[in-house]
């Protein structure tokens, strides 16, 4: 979150403005909180425990904000608790041992005690120090590794036995853990299908997925678009009022409807599967058109409250923030011969650029048919991310289509009768009761 941003709890919180609270720890009967505390000081996890939990492809050589990497070990033999060893925004100490050493330890009530899976939530984010937002904000939730939302106590500990770690996530949103940039994982997709998930950036993260379309999917997508192709507008800052589109876009869009088409059908519980968010959360699919010389200069897919401040109708919408646009789904639909990439000037933890049409620095993805991409706009802590600011390059040769899903934090207005149904399916394979 930006520090403009910051200094608006108004715009920030989406309610009056107060001061940030932190979460406090729960009150148990016949809890001590000071014995729990001692606990986790006097019983620390041995490196056998930690190398059960299996996380060194769930860390990242840097800090993904947001993002708590959670191993369930042996209980406390003088309190009875759950000792949990904790790495704090999914990174460590010493990210290149055998062995990552945890960032923190914490010793909770045991399962009887703690009762709910909220006041387990409450708990870890009171341990963690996040800020209490409240309002329309989501609350921070826990997830397997693989993207299934927990949502009792016995879901949790299930998972616990399961799999060692589990994800906390500040912004309530799952996000893939990321790794390293070059780390590969596999994702069950719908239709039988393995997608392979590769890391291109830590710094906005950005993922290319391998098996997600086939040539037949962006053929059908062209098809059904061109005709509907008109110049793409601009949602305008206030310091840009009164100027045109054109002056940072020139392409050409079509909202292209998902409902009543199998296919496009198909690829909206695809999505949904690939990213672990639900399809009623995604704008429908935007198909681009990029003729010769054709660009969008460096922008951010994300509303930033405070650049909105006069659009009351934006700020409603995003909720002064709460809701917001969290990450791009990409589908190039074409082969360019030269220029058209995607290109993320800040990619590495670069300065912000001068020249918003210089696609010369960090990271730029070519544009080949059938290639998806995904890079997220809000860390996993809901904070927005600068970092993921993009451009679609110049084309120099050639033709650009594409096509986005645009997935937000929270529901959002696309919601058919037929995303409601998949939602339906979704919440049967990745929500545990």
């Amino acid at each position: 979150m930006d520090a403009n941003c910051r200094k608006s709890c108004k715009l920030c919180k989406g309610g009056p403005e107060s001061a940030a609270q932190q979460y406090a720890l729960p009150t148990f009967t016949g809890v001590s909180w000071e014995e729990l505390k001692e606990a986790a000081i006097e019983e620390p996890p041995d490196a056998n425990e930690l190398k059960e939990c299996n996380v060194k492809s769930l860390l990242s050589p840097q800090q993904m904000p947001g993002l708590h990497i959670i191993c369930w070990l042996e209980k406390a033999a003088s309190t009875g608790g759950a000792r949990l060893a904790i790495w704090k925004d999914a990174a460590s100490n010493d990210f290149n041992a055998d062995v990552p050493p945890a960032t923190q330890m914490v010793v909770v009530p045991e399962e009887k005690v703690l009762g709910t899976p909220s006041k387990l939530i409450r708990t870890l984010a009171a341990e963690l120090g996040f800020t209490k937002k409240g309002g329309d904000w989501s609350s921070p939730a826990l997830f397997t590794c693989g993207g299934d939302r927990l949502l009792s106590l016995a879901a949790i500990y299930a998972a616990a036995a399961e799999d060692n770690a589990l994800c906390f996530y500040e912004g309530g949103q799952f996000i893939w853990p990321p790794g390293s940039v070059g780390s590969t994982r596999e994702v069950d997709l719908p239709g039988g299908r393995v997608g392979v998930i590769k890391t291109l950036s830590l710094t906005p993260v950005v993922f290319e997925i391998e098996n997600f379309l086939d040539a037949e999917e962006t053929a059908h997508i062209r098809e059904i678009s061109m005709d509907h192709l008109r110049k793409s507008p601009v949602a305008l800052k206030d310091v840009d009022i009164g100027k045109q589109a054109k002056e940072w876009r020139t392409s050409s869009q079509y909202f292209l409807p998902t409902s009543g088409d199998a296919n496009l059908e198909s690829l909206d519980q695809r999505v949904q599967a690939l990213t672990r968010i639900p399809i009623t959360h995604a704008e429908y699919i935007q198909v681009l058109r990029y003729n010769k010389l054709e660009h969008y200069s460096a922008h951010h897919d994300y509303f930033n409250p405070s650049e909105y401040a006069s659009n009351k109708q934006m700020l409603a919408d995003i909720k002064h923030g709460a809701r917001n646009r969290m990450a791009t789904v990409f589908f190039y639909l074409s082969d360019v011969t030269e220029g058209g990439e995607t290109n993320f000037p800040r990619a590495g933890g670069l300065p912000q650029p001068y020249d918003f049409f210089d696609c010369s620095r960090g990271l730029s993805v070519k544009p080949a048919d059938g290639k998806v991409i995904i890079f997220y706009s809000m860390h996993a802590s809901a904070d927005m991310d600068p970092y993921s600011l993009h451009a679609g390059c110049d084309v120099i040769n050639g033709t650009k289509i594409s096509a986005n899903f645009w997935l937000w934090n929270q529901p959002y207005n696309f919601v058919s009768p037929q995303r409601k149904e998949a939602f339906s399916s979704f919440k049967n394979d990745f929500w545990r009761r």
